[in-house]
């Protein structure tokens, strides 16, 4: 195996399951470990929140050109967590720089538009337009609008994404947003027309999108959602391991999130650029590509998986190499051999996430949908066992006595009892499954 080999498999035998936040500059992992133990973001739900930050600042005015095709920054992107877990708040902190971007814009359209109403003579003048980033609630129609006096892009924010799809044909009765966002989603030319409004042609559309989901939604996400590949166009961020959250009293790093700003700022104020890439990175990519051709080839889900990641492995590359530059101020049109190794690192972990995503969904097992304490809970427990015999095991596992309690009450999936096996005494549980 040659040096280049080594060095792929390196970076693929790295993933992990957590969001590997070393790829990002240093100042932006500092800002997530300092978040983490601040005001206790989970490391994964912060980075990928600014990941898809970046991603909607660069937008639509840098690419990068590897040589087939040319590729932009759209990230789709999903934060699955159960109810309560705190995935609002760093979606919401990651988003703040572009967030106080257009609180700033607004008010100068305000300004604008007052002056446009005051004026006695608008012959000469066009009404004023509101150029913002984030999009909350919208229609297909605005939604293009927008876009169309913001060539570098958006980014639709949902704190629950189920919102979003459900809302997918609200005001064009049968009409096919799905369809819509897929051609969308490769940044190729678009254009619509509208009633009364006039045809908009969009040649570079830049549509991110970022929101939070339970796992149990999972299913319901992805009905009539897979065949076309649209499931597969989202990339997943899915924890492991949330311990429990216990309140500090302390900020996030007033200096740490400065910096963080500074960066997305230096993007937005740079005007942009193509990147081109050398003879090192294609062959670097090549090895990835090529190994990963094989693994997937007899897998029809991880094959449908892979397809999707050879493009996203790109805008990765883009993404990262920008915030990177952006952190010293300094851009170039050039691709980093490192910065590409760090975006295979990136693809590996959202390909083991996705994963993740069609195992939960196929398995009819139980079992696979306790958290992580529980399925501890769950394996600590003998064959039988007393309830207060399974209650203190739980409690030794760090359960409180009434979560303890109330899990074996409300798993009759995962236990029987006299009412449904007579040789059981009463009070006494057995486990369905080993």
């Amino acid at each position: 195996m040659g040096a280049l080999e080594k060095a792929i498999d390196s970076a693929m035998q790295k993933t992990q399951d957590e969001f590997p936040i070393d790829v990002f500059p240093e100042t932006i992992s500092r800002l997530i470990k300092n978040a983490e133990t601040t005001v206790l973001f989970n490391p994964s739900l912060f980075a990928g929140s600014i990941l898809s930050t970046l991603a909607t600042a660069i937008g639509a005015n840098s690419s990068i050109d590897n040589g087939s095709f040319t590729v932009r920054p759209i990230l789709w992107l999903a934060i699955v967590a159960r109810s309560g877990a705190q995935k609002t708040a760093p979606l919401g902190k990651a988003t703040e720089p572009i967030k106080s971007l257009d609180s700033k814009m607004h008010n100068e359209y305000l300004d604008e538009l007052t002056a446009y109403n005051s004026s006695s003579d608008k012959k000469d003048l066009s009404k004023p337009k509101f150029k913002k980033f984030i999009l909350n609630d919208f229609t297909i129609e605005s939604m293009v609008e927008i876009l169309s006096f913001n060539e570098r892009g958006i980014l639709i924010t949902q704190d629950e994404l189920m919102k979003w799809v459900n809302d997918f044909n609200k005001y064009r009765g049968k009409g096919g947003d799905q369809q819509t966002y897929l051609d969308l989603w490769n940044g190729n030319i678009f254009s619509i027309d509208r009633k009364g409004g006039g045809p908009i042609r969009l040649e570079k559309p830049s549509i991110n999108i970022l929101g939070g989901m339970q796992p149990e939604l999972l299913r319901n996400f992805a009905a009539n959602r897979t065949s076309d590949g649209f499931l597969h166009r989202f990339l997943f961020v899915i924890p492991e391991n949330m311990g429990p959250r216990k309140y500090t009293g302390n900020p996030i790093d007033k200096n740490l999130f400065s910096d963080y700003s500074k960066i997305i700022t230096n993007i937005l104020d740079f005007e942009g650029q193509e990147m081109s890439v050398c003879t090192t990175i294609k062959d670097i990519y090549k090895s990835w590509q090529h190994k990963k051709a094989e693994e997937v080839h007899n897998d029809d889900i991880e094959f449908a998986i892979q397809a999707k990641m050879e493009t996203y492995i790109w805008r990765f590359a883009l993404i990262l190499e920008m915030a990177h530059q952006a952190s010293n101020a300094e851009f170039k049109p050039e691709l980093s051999p490192e910065t590409m190794k760090k975006a295979i690192r990136l693809v590996e972990y959202f390909f083991k996430q996705a994963l993740k995503v069609h195992d939960y969904m196929a398995s009819k097992d139980p079992i696979d949908h306790l958290s992580v304490s529980q399925r501890e809970f769950y394996e600590k427990l003998p064959k039988k066992f007393k309830r207060k015999e399974g209650v203190e095991i739980g409690m030794s596992l760090g359960f409180a006595r009434i979560s303890a309690d109330r899990f074996l009450r409300n798993h009759p999936s995962l236990f029987k009892q006299r009412t449904e096996d007579k040789n059981l005494a009463y009070g006494e549980y057995s486990k369905k499954y080993d």
